[in-house]
C-alpha cells in the first residue's frame, strides 16, 4: 500500500513528458495534448531531488533572475509552471483541466528552458502585457547523455491569447510552500547559474531562458 502522505509528481494535477516514449503523461496515463497555455506568474527555477523515503523535494528561486546555490548533492535543476495542455487535430478540439508541469529531469528542463525562450521577448511588447503565451509542441529530440538518453520537448510560439475562465489555478496551490510569484519581466540580472553539465541552453544578461 503507497504511502498516503507522500505525493508523487506524476499523480494528481502534474503533468510530464516521458523520454522513452516522447509524449505527455498524466496521472500515469498518456495525455493527448499539442499546445500548452502557460500561466508566466507561476513560472519557478530552482533545485528538486527524490528520494523513496521523503518523496519529491523542491526549493525554489526568488524570482527567475535571482539563482540560488544547489542545496546539496542530490538536487538537480528544477522548474515549474501551471499550464492549460489542447489537443487540436481537423475536427479534433480538447481540452484538459489546468496541469502542474513541475520536474528535474534534464530533458524537461531544457525543454522548459527552450520554451520560455520562445515567447520572452514577444511577452515584453505593450500588445501582450496582459495576455499568456501559447505555445506548440512541436515534438521532442531524443539526446544522449553519459552511458544514458533523453528527450527534450521542443516548442515554438503560437499566439498570446487572453486567459480563459476555465484557466483557474487550485486554491491550494502556495499553501503549503512559501510562493514567491516570479513573473516573466526584466529584474536584477548580474548573475547567471550556468551548470554546463545539467544544462545545455544557455542563460544570458537579458532574459532568464
Amino acid at each position: 500500500m503507497s504511502n498516503p502522505f507522500i505525493v508523487d509528481s506524476e499523480d494528481s494535477v502534474y503533468i510530464s513528458h516521458k523520454a522513452a516514449t516522447k509524449s505527455w503523461y498524466k496521472n500515469k496515463e498518456e495525455l493527448d495534448v499539442n499546445y500548452l497555455m502557460i500561466d508566466t506568474a507561476t513560472m519557478k527555477f530552482g533545485w528538486g531531488a527524490y528520494t523513496p523515503e521523503s518523496g519529491y523535494s523542491y526549493v525554489w528561486q526568488k524570482d527567475l533572475f535571482t539563482p540560488m546555490d544547489k542545496p546539496s548533492d542530490d538536487h538537480k535543476k528544477a522548474f515549474s509552471v501551471w499550464v492549460l495542455p489542447k489537443y487540436v487535430d481537423g475536427d479534433k478540439n480538447i481540452e484538459h483541466a489546468p496541469c502542474l508541469w513541475q520536474r528535474h529531469s534534464f530533458g524537461e528542463y531544457s525543454g522548459f528552458q527552450q520554451m520560455g525562450a520562445s515567447f520572452y521577448e514577444e511577452s515584453q511588447k505593450p500588445e501582450n502585457k496582459d495576455k499568456l503565451p501559447v505555445v506548440k509542441w512541436i515534438g521532442s529530440e531524443a539526446l544522449s547523455i553519459g552511458m544514458g538518453t533523453t528527450a527534450i520537448p521542443k516548442f515554438e510560439l503560437a499566439a498570446f491569447k487572453e486567459r480563459p475562465d476555465n484557466f483557474i489555478i487550485p486554491s491550494w496551490y502556495g499553501s503549503e510552500e512559501e510562493e514567491s510569484t516570479p513573473v516573466v519581466s526584466p529584474k536584477d540580472t548580474s548573475s547567471s547559474d550556468v551548470d554546463t553539465k545539467e544544462t545545455p541552453v544557455s542563460f544570458n544578461d537579458e532574459i532568464p531562458f
